[in-house]
């Protein structure tokens, strides 16, 4: 089965890439069944996903033989852009079923012309020499639901403003409200005048390669909300990030992107869901119907830059905010940079992630709220440079709730392999888990913070462990904490055990030099080793902690404003 989805995968890819004026972009939505409606009686069909971890179009056609019987063929390609045709080497694939064990075998049998569309795939298949089957063309349409590729969500680069968007010089400007679909094709920058709301029921879809940017004007803020209900797809390709950013840069530029959901947040009543605290009517979350698997969408390799605005008195937008977002959104391959307050900000909710980048952040990077229980592995947070920098700048914050310790369900994230890299002045905790907030923390390195790498804070916070075992709510293995300006550990005389002590019940802990070179690991240094895994199946076991293995950084190519980039 994987031989044939690889296959698949690659085929769909070369079809989809044909030259700049016809381009077209190769993404999940080309993932199902085509059918070729002009064979009535002997229909033929194809069946395609597109893996975008591998960049590759997997397809499986099926045809009769010689005695009438279906004849499965596979094949695969990676896509290139500006490349519309493909030419596929094709196999039968025999020997393996679900229903009883064999070994599978592959057998070339020709090659397959593969031309990819938005409303039509068409193969042409030429046999092998020797081989019993007749040479044959086939135009294939989209199936069981795909006719929403004709809408274009395969992105043909643009030379003019797709429809429900303005033209704005060589821009187009966005709506203020998206009840129904927009698709932002490639050809494009897309600007963000005022507030731009993706309604319930409403869907935002950005093709590779695409820009769009905030406003010029500020006399109101430039921004973009998803309102619980609504969707954002931005997938965009390490070749090809999708980029939110200021008109200048410079952090506030713009104010940046809100997306809300219907998972948990600990502060919904009965008959009152949360309240996002910078626009009060935009609300999420659910205190007696919460949607844990909700999906808001895919924000894949995507960057958000200089965000931050005032959208109120006192009150910026953070680059990334996310209320009561439910697990079935995608969140994969994100940076957020240069902005005047948080990178990411979770306020409930139970969305995952992976290879998430905080860099040059005014106020924290990762900050936990409001019961976020979602897992996160591969993250790094660069300190870096920020005007907006104070001594309350933190890499993680993670609160429960400052009046309640104990509000239930209270914030419990999984979190493993995330490098944060502080700032020897101007910053705060490289770790600050405060007001009842427990999760449990495996291969974590946290280095160069102004304060202190570890801080435990609040009664409701110490409770869930002692100053010999680190308790059920509230863990931390495998992690290496190395030097801070104030010390490594917060170890206040009032506090009702030391968080030195709590942290060195965590099994396979040290601190020290974890030797970077920069935020990557150098030659021998001691975090290469040592790592852990948290008993769920969400994570990739490591044997090193932190966010990079030997001779790896995942951040190449696709992140801006990091050392080495």
């Amino acid at each position: 089965m994987s031989m044939l989805r690889k296959s698949l995968l690659a085929a769909s890819c070369a079809l989809g890439l044909a030259g700049p004026a016809a381009a077209i972009h190769v993404n999940e939505s080309f993932d199902g069944a085509w059918v070729d409606p002009s064979a009535a009686g002997n229909q033929k069909g194809l069946m395609v996903d597109y893996i975008p971890s591998a960049n590759t179009f997997f397809f499986a056609f099926f045809t009769y033989d010689a005695a009438g019987e279906q004849l499965w063929t596979v094949g695969s390609f990676q896509p290139e852009d500006g490349l519309r045709e493909y030419t596929v080497p094709v196999s039968v694939v025999t020997g393996g079923r679900f229903s009883e064990e064999g070994t599978p075998s592959e057998a070339p049998i020709g090659t397959a012309l593969v031309r990819l569309g938005c409303d039509a795939i068409d193969l042409d298949f030429t046999p092998g020499e020797g081989v019993p089957l007749t040479a044959a063309s086939y135009r294939f349409q989209p199936s069981l639901g795909l006719d929403r590729l004709t809408a274009g969500e395969c992105s043909s680069p643009a030379d003019q403003c797709p429809a429900g968007t303005t033209p704005e010089g060589e821009r187009c400007a966005l709506p203020s409200s998206i009840p129904g679909n927009l698709v932002l094709t490639a050809g494009k920058d897309y600007v963000v005048n005022g507030r731009v709301t993706v309604e319930a029921g409403g869907k935002l879809s950005i093709a590779p390669g695409v820009t769009v940017i905030g406003g010029g004007s500020a006399t109101a803020p430039n921004f973009i909300v998803v309102k619980a209900g609504g969707q954002i797809y931005a997938n965009g390709t390490r070749e090809q990030p999708i980029t939110f950013t200021g008109p200048e840069p410079v952090p506030g530029s713009w104010a940046g992107l809100v997306i809300a959901g219907r998972s948990i947040c600990n502060d919904a009543t009965p008959t009152q869901p949360c309240q996002f605290e910078a626009v009060p009517d935009i609300t999420y979350g659910s205190a007696t119907d919460p949607v844990l698997e909700d999906s808001s969408g895919v924000l894949r390799y995507v960057r958000i830059l200089w965000a931050g605005q005032q959208i109120a008195p006192d009150e910026e937008l953070n680059g990334l905010t996310l209320l009561a977002v439910g697990s079935g959104t995608v969140l994969e391959h994100v940076q957020v940079d240069g902005g005047l307050d948080d990178g990411f900000e979770l306020f409930g909710g139970t969305v995952n992630g992976r290879y998430l980048v905080c860099s040059n952040m005014g106020d924290d990077c990762f900050d936990f709220d409001q019961g976020y229980r979602g897992k996160l592995q591969f993250g790094l947070g660069w300190q870096g440079s920020n005007p907006d920098q104070t001594s309350d700048s933190n890499g993680f914050e993670t609160d429960n709730d400052s009046n309640n310790n104990d509000k239930q369900p209270r914030t419990e994230p999984m979190v493993a392999n995330f490098t944060m890299v502080g700032r020897p002045s101007g910053t705060r905790d490289g770790m600050r888990i405060r007001r009842g907030a427990g999760g449990h923390y495996v291969n974590m390195v946290v280095t160069g913070y102004t304060r202190r790498c570890l801080n435990l804070d609040d009664a409701g916070t110490f409770a869930l462990g002692t100053g010999t075992q680190q308790g059920e709510r509230l863990t931390m293995t495998h992690s290496f904490m190395g030097s801070c300006t104030g010390g490594t550990f917060d170890d206040a005389a009032g506090d009702p055990y030391p968080v030195s002590a709590w942290y060195a019940a965590g099994a396979g802990n040290q601190s020290g030099d974890p030797v970077l070179d920069g935020f990557l690991p150098a030659a021998g240094s001691p975090v290469l080793e040592g790592g852990g895994v948290l008993a769920d199946g969400f994570f990739q076991p490591t044997t090193y902690r932190g966010a990079f293995g030997p001779g790896e950084n995942w951040t190449k190519d696709w992140t801006v404003n990091l050392p080495g980039q």
